[in-house]
């Protein structure tokens, strides 16, 4: 299976220039991807998860009708992609299934961000038969670095090893074309395990592996875990093959290589082509800044 590799490249805007044009020439476009939080709630208590900065101690859903509202009104606008994230754990919402068969019946190109832990052949069902791509957080090939990455024990990894066994099973059962894969987030504790990973997911089937680095909420700060991976890259790279590649964000680990690397710029213009709509119901102009007022 061939997997457009750009999609997971910095310069992946340039697949969309009509809307990078129209915006050039002072004309105010619709947006290319939003990033839909249906929910905060998260069944995983990962120590380092983004997800948990800036919210509030209480937690939301998503009303449903507010919910089918907001996905019609992103295809009316001619927006053209919706990724299912969080926030938290898209699956916690109980109507999530229905949500994603209505945006893909209205068209929008669907992405779906999970930990994996609460998919089932229904489930599955449901997002093989709508998602263009969909991800699974897995960040471990054992179960002692998953307790470490995830704060949940053993039976949890497993668990979410069988299930994305179920997706690669019944994505040739279904035919499906959606791309499926996992994310791995590298730093000090999770370098070693870097292969192992590559090697476990070329078992599970998967089209694709990702690595990016963990990335440290600092006050709202850009940073990175700085973590020298670059052998443990070569190694995984080997692993791929014409149906599995091993991927990496190679712009974000240059950037960490820079002395005085992050956000030098004085102005985003990020928040034109794209945005995320969050549980509270509030937009916010970044994924890096859901739950900041600051910023929605």
């Amino acid at each position: 299976m061939g997997i457009d590799v750009r999609q997971f490249s910095s310069d992946k805007i340039l697949k969309h220039l009509d809307r990078v044009n129209a915006w050039l020439r002072g004309e105010n476009p619709p947006p290319i991807t939003i990033e839909l939080d249906v929910t905060n709630i998260c069944n995983h208590r990962c120590p380092e998860c983004s997800g948990w900065y800036n919210q509030k101690s209480d937690s939301h859903l998503l009303p449903l009708n507010l919910a089918r509202d907001i996905i019609g009104q992103l295809a009316q606008a001619k927006v053209r992609g919706l990724i299912f994230t969080g926030g938290g754990e898209p699956l916690c919402y109980p109507d999530i299934k229905e949500l994603v068969q209505l945006a893909h019946s209205l068209g929008l190109d669907l992405g779906f961000i999970t930990n994996g832990s609460l998919i089932n052949k229904e489930t599955a069902r449901v997002l093989l038969e709508s998602c263009r791509w969909l991800r699974v957080s897995l960040d471990a090939a054992s179960s002692a670095a998953f307790k470490k990455i995830h704060g949940l024990d053993g039976r949890a990894f497993d668990k979410v090893v069988a299930n994305i066994k179920l997706l690669t099973t019944m994505k040739k059962k279904l035919k499906s074309k959606t791309t499926l894969g996992a994310g791995y987030l590298t730093c000090n504790y999770t370098k070693d395990e870097m292969r192992d990973m590559a090697i476990l997911c070329k078992k599970l089937g998967v089209d694709y592996l990702q690595f990016r680095p963990l990335q440290i909420h600092n006050n709202g700060k850009f940073k990175y875990h700085r973590t020298d991976i670059k052998g443990e890259i070569l190694r995984c790279l080997k692993e791929s093959t014409d149906r599995y590649k091993v991927l990496y964000s190679k712009h974000k680990y240059e950037m960490m290589k820079e002395k005085n690397y992050g956000r030098n710029y004085q102005k985003c213009y990020g928040h034109q082509f794209t945005a995320v709509i969050a549980a509270d119901s509030r937009v916010y102009i970044c994924c890096h800044m859901r739950g900041n007022e600051k910023y929605c």
